[in-house]
């Protein structure tokens, strides 16, 4: 891995582990297509959700990042950030829009992360998290 994948991976799994999760292990496959779909988002210019049929049994977290050096580790930090958003509720309640990243990061039956990225043409970075299997469903809690 890269310097920022690694740093990428260890913020998920620095976190995972305060809470006693299995670490998430680098899916290079995930990683694959998490660039692919992140070169989509840098043509379109926006972040929007992939639906559940571009990413079977996949979980996803969205980010775009101006002027970091390390986009990825930007993101997973802003994604595990969430936890000060997260208050043990089942998810679909509370905010899901303020917590529903690190919930993901976090999600007990997760077992491999892969990211990517891509540059648009106005220099901002659009970064894909990828996760197998997927989490955040409806009703239930992540650890």
């Amino acid at each position: 891995l890269n310097p920022d994948q690694q740093k990428a991976l260890d913020i998920h799994n620095d976190k995972r582990k305060g809470k006693g999760l299995q670490p998430l292990a680098w899916d290079n496959q995930l990683a694959q297509a998490a660039e692919n779909y992140a070169k989509h988002l840098a043509q379109i210019g926006k972040t929007e959700h992939s639906n559940g049929d571009q990413r079977p049994n996949q979980g996803e977290n969205l980010a775009s990042v101006l002027g970091s050096d390390t986009p990825l580790t930007t993101s997973a930090d802003m994604w595990v950030g969430e936890d000060k958003n997260y208050h043990d509720e089942p998810i679909g309640q509370g905010n899901f829009g303020s917590y529903g990243h690190y919930t993901q990061c976090m999600w007990k039956s997760t077992t491999k992360v892969g990211m990517g990225l891509a540059k648009d043409a106005k220099g901002s970075v659009y970064v894909v998290g990828r996760y197998s299997p997927p989490g955040n469903f409806i009703g239930e809690k992540p650890y």
